[in-house]
């Protein structure tokens, strides 16, 4: 009986001690602003991200889109012509190498994607192709998910049929945001013109990764 009265007055002692609260008032603060900031920054970060993923995302098909318009109409254009001049003979000349330009153009772009599905953790292993040799050229050798490589893969297409048709391409490209570091996305946007002096106070420059190129003015904190 005694020992219980004993522990039970310990326990009123601890927790009536006025500076036990003092001692640990600091260490309380920090913890209830960290919660406060994490619930928070995750919403405006939720926010934030899906602006930013509307916005490339605009940017990235806006450019493949008119890649896209561009093949079809030298299909339009030269499909009938080519077929017409090698009517019983095999496919061979400028005209007939512009036209398989311009349908590997299309076809890689059919195999875009047009959907944002969940990463796995596997989705940043080395493509089967790079380990058997196979040709990176052919639609059908890119993942869906590596989309880095898949629109160099187009840009490059896209100025091989510019040099056959002897006209200049395009400049503006679309700029990858990384969100895995090391991917090889940025390498693949290096080709986007950017222009350093258009970069307003309170955007994130200077590092690579899902904060470049956020306007932390938005957060309204």
């Amino acid at each position: 009986m005694s020992s219980h009265s004993e522990n039970t007055d310990w326990e009123m002692s601890v927790v009536d001690d006025p500076l036990e609260e003092a001692t640990n008032l600091e260490s309380t603060f920090y913890s209830e602003g960290y919660d406060s900031g994490h619930a928070h920054g995750r919403l405006h970060g939720l926010f934030e991200g899906r602006e930013l993923g509307k916005e490339k995302a605009w940017e990235l098909w806006e450019e493949v889109g008119y890649y896209e318009g561009w093949a079809e109409m030298w299909i339009e254009l030269l499909g009938t012509k080519v077929a017409l001049a090698t009517e019983g003979r095999s496919r061979k000349g400028k005209e007939a190498r512009t036209l398989g330009h311009a349908q590997t153009l299309l076809e890689l772009i059919k195999t875009f994607p047009i959907t944002n599905p969940t990463p796995s953790d596997g989705s940043d292993a080395v493509p089967q192709s790079a380990a058997t040799g196979e040709d990176i050229s052919s639609p059908s050798s890119v993942s869906a998910n590596d989309l880095g490589s898949l629109l160099s893969l187009i840009r490059a297409r896209y100025r091989l049929l510019c040099a056959s048709l002897s006209v200049r391409p395009r400049l503006a490209s679309a700029v990858i945001v990384e969100a895995n570091p090391g991917s090889g996305a940025a390498a693949a946007a290096s080709s986007g013109i950017v222009d350093d002096g258009q970069s307003a106070e309170g955007v994130v420059q200077g590092i690579e990764g899902p904060m470049k190129g956020v306007d932390t003015r938005q957060l309204r904190f």
